[in-house]
């Protein structure tokens, strides 16, 4: 009797245990993880990349609060589609020029007799990535979204030498390198709001890829010497193809790059938001 007792007992704690996991019924929690932004909002953007990819190879929207970086900055035109954007200025400029002493005046004298010299050098660079987000329900405690965005880039060194030696010899030196970048992405990921504050942290990922054009340098040197004048062209890269060293001078040279490849570009994302008065 004792054994059938026990027999009903666990077949009815069997039972009972089915019917609770075929019956249950979701709890209705409400969480508060502070207010998200509206439409007229806006964030500060900071983002730390963590891929290894470089700028030529699709890893352009970083900003890590370093040199060189892009400043990133986003707006709500609605609760839901967002506008994200980042810019980057750099120039470097540097010249001079000078006249040497008389050279009868200096021990020893100088060996190459230079008389006068000028220098100047170019360093500009210019990047605008520009794109959308379209977010999900704002009722999701995950702020998850997708989109796409867009780089820009333009690039330019340009250096100049001259020299003027005391026989009246002349020599001139021009370099140019010009580049030009088009990058794209699609991206989607997720933003957590931090307490009841106006931050956010979270995690993007997605597909992207960079052309890059251009990247060679063209070269026109002048020399004058003994009153006889004679002119060079030519073009060069630093790098071949495989990445090495290239010490070639070529009449004609044409150079192309393209990247593309799934999570090369994985970030983590801080937003800081504001109000902009615009509803």
């Amino acid at each position: 009797m004792k054994k059938l007792f026990l027999s009903l007992a666990a077949f009815a704690a069997v039972v009972g245990g089915h019917a609770q996991l075929s019956d249950r019924e979701n709890y209705d929690q409400h969480i508060k993880l502070g207010a998200r932004p509206k439409a007229g909002d806006a964030a500060l953007q900071f983002v730390v990349p963590l891929s290894e990819g470089t700028e030529a190879q699709g890893q352009f929207f970083g900003n890590l609060l370093s040199t060189g970086d892009l400043l990133t900055f986003k707006y709500y035109d609605t609760d839901t589609q967002v506008k994200r954007f980042g810019i980057r200025i750099s120039t470097d400029n540097w010249s001079n020029k000078g006249t040497i002493a008389d050279s009868t005046a200096l021990t020893p004298p100088p060996a190459d007799n230079l008389k006068e010299f000028k220098s100047k050098s170019v360093d500009r660079q210019f990047n605008l990535a520009f794109g959308e987000e379209m977010h999900y329900s704002p009722k999701n405690i995950f702020d998850v979204y997708a989109g796409g965005e867009v780089l820009v880039g333009l690039g330019k060194v340009k250096s100049r030498d001259y020299q003027l030696f005391d026989n009246g010899d002349e020599f001139e030196s021009v370099s140019t390198t010009n580049t030009y970048n088009l990058g794209f992405g699609l991206v989607t990921g997720f933003n957590v709001f931090v307490a009841e504050l106006p931050i956010s942290l979270g995690i993007e990922y997605g597909i992207n890829g960079m052309w890059t054009f251009g990247g060679k340098t063209r070269v026109s040197e002048t020399s004058n010497i003994d009153g006889t004048t004679t002119e060079a062209e030519w073009v060069s890269q630093e790098t071949d193809f495989n990445g090495a060293p290239d010490d070639h001078q070529y009449s004609k040279l044409s150079r192309r790059e393209f990247n593309m490849n799934t999570n090369q570009m994985i970030r983590l994302n801080l937003h800081i938001y504001f109000g902009t008065g615009k509803e």
